[in-house]
């Protein structure tokens, strides 16, 4: 099976590099690009999917939406909210300094184990066929502990070897007794 991770575009917080979090902020317009410019791509690709997935919050479904209309999907979107993004607790909204403590339980945010266990868990629900191609499209911290997953935690929280890129796809391709692949496709 195929996992085609997208975040959704850019927002005014992430360009201020602000902790976003569950705040439902929408994409600004060099966000919408990004959407309509991944989308124009896989169509050019020949880039096919059989089941959409997103998080609730606006600019991950807006995201969705732009996609699905774009490449012609038939199906529903469906939206979940076991896809939403990590709970940055006290900190959403705050702008990210060099040396904060995130692991300061003052700030009341989701542990990463926390996180690790919703995102098995939004997976886990769903019954995938080993031919199937999965679109999920989420946030950042939600889709680096659904690549930690996807790949048995050979990749844990903080390794970005493969990075999560606003305007690109990071693939998974997942074979019955092989380990997972990850690449980005643009």
């Amino acid at each position: 099976m195929i996992f085609y991770l997208v975040r959704h575009g850019q927002t005014d917080l992430n360009t201020q590099k602000r902790f976003q979090g569950q705040m439902n902020t929408p994409m600004n317009e060099v966000g919408i690009q990004q959407i309509n410019d991944l989308a124009d791509k896989m169509v050019k690709e020949g880039i096919n999917f059989d089941m959409l997935i997103a998080s609730p919050l606006d600019r991950a479904k807006m995201s969705a939406e732009i996609i699905a209309e774009k490449t012609g999907f038939p199906g529903d979107i469906i939206i979940d909210p076991d896809f939403i993004e990590r709970s940055w607790g006290t900190l959403e909204g705050v702008a990210w300094q060099p040396g904060l403590d995130l692991d300061d339980p003052q700030y009341k945010m989701e542990t990463i184990p926390e996180l690790y266990d919703r995102a098995q868990k939004a997976l886990g629900k769903y019954a995938f066929s080993p031919d199937e191609k999965i679109l999920i499209v989420s946030h950042g911290a939600m889709l680096t502990a659904l690549k930690a997953v996807l790949s048995d935690f050979k990749f844990d929280f903080h390794d970005r070897t493969v990075p999560i890129i606003q305007g690109n796809i990071l693939c998974c391709v997942k074979e019955e007794g092989k380990e997972a692949a990850f690449f980005n496709l643009f």
